[in-house]
């Protein structure tokens, strides 16, 4: 019989396994590639227990991973932020299996194809859909560079959520000139992370980006990793990530662990790990 505690609904159970967010998790179920103990399950209802169903995903099976893991990735121009190629483009599936990540590892989030720099992977869904949200509260952080000088009037309908894309307006941001560099080059921190959305709001103001570089999520940094290359982050960067979530959603870490919220955290001891 299963035990009523660990029961829990069979799109979340596939998320928390690293098969996307809970939408995604959803399709696979439609598309008839989810079967437990050998049925093919096509309730999106359905609920599990992960300790005693035996769940599997186009006949592999699947389990609840005891330590939920998260990678930096720098994320190469011209490379679409799908596992699967578009358009004849390079797609992030050859850099995963270059790698030694697991291959329930998914991506957070997108970075159009010009883009480059930072692209977290984790097989922690809730976390990689808490990450998502527009209302995660975790700051973004993107090198910009603009095709000409940004008018000091024109700055405050970046910042002050003035602007509108897709009929909805922005989330206020925070925008900087780089110090060190040309007038032309500036920091800029969003909250959310819509379509292309840096290049359509400096485009709407009549400035175009040459180059757009991620350098942080929240408080994990890029730092020297190398194109193509991934790194696991350390147990500090790691808890402080989660930190800066349960503080944004207002919870206690108590109530996270109680829940489930954003995956198990970890206390065990972890090896050194190898934009818009």
């Amino acid at each position: 019989m299963a035990n009523q505690n660990n029961v829990m609904r069979l799109n979340r159970f596939l998320a928390r396994c690293g098969h996307g967010s809970r939408r995604s998790a959803e399709e696979l179920i439609r598309q008839g590639k989810v079967s437990i103990a050998g049925k093919i399950v096509v309730d999106l209802s359905t609920k599990v227990d992960p300790e005693s169903d035996q769940v599997s995903v186009d006949g592999m099976p699947v389990v609840l991973p005891k330590d939920f893991r998260i990678y930096a990735f720098h994320k190469p121009a011209e490379v679409v932020s799908t596992l699967k190629s578009q358009g004849g483009q390079a797609s992030l599936e050859a850099y995963r299996m270059q790698s030694d990540i697991a291959d329930r590892m998914v991506p957070v989030g997108r970075l159009d194809s010009e883009s480059t720099g930072l692209l977290l992977w984790t097989d922690d869904g809730n976390l990689n859909q808490a990450l998502c949200k527009p209302g995660s509260g975790v700051w973004k952080t993107y090198e910009v560079q603009l095709n000409a000088d940004l008018p000091a009037t024109k700055i405050p309908q970046l910042t002050d959520g003035l602007m509108r894309i897709d009929g909805r307006p922005c989330r206020p941001c925070r925008l900087e000139m780089e110090s060190d560099k040309t007038t032309r080059h500036y920091i800029m921190q969003l909250q959310e992370g819509r379509r292309r959305q840096i290049r359509r709001m400096f485009k709407k103001l009549g400035i175009k980006v040459i180059s757009l570089h991620r350098v942080a999520v929240g408080p994990v940094k890029l730092g020297l990793l190398r194109p193509g290359d991934f790194r696991r982050l350390s147990h500090d960067e790691e808890q402080s990530l989660r930190k800066e979530l349960l503080d944004s959603f207002g919870k206690t870490e108590e109530s996270v662990k109680n829940s489930g919220k954003f995956g198990k955290k970890s206390h065990s001891r972890r090896r050194k790990p190898t934009g818009r």
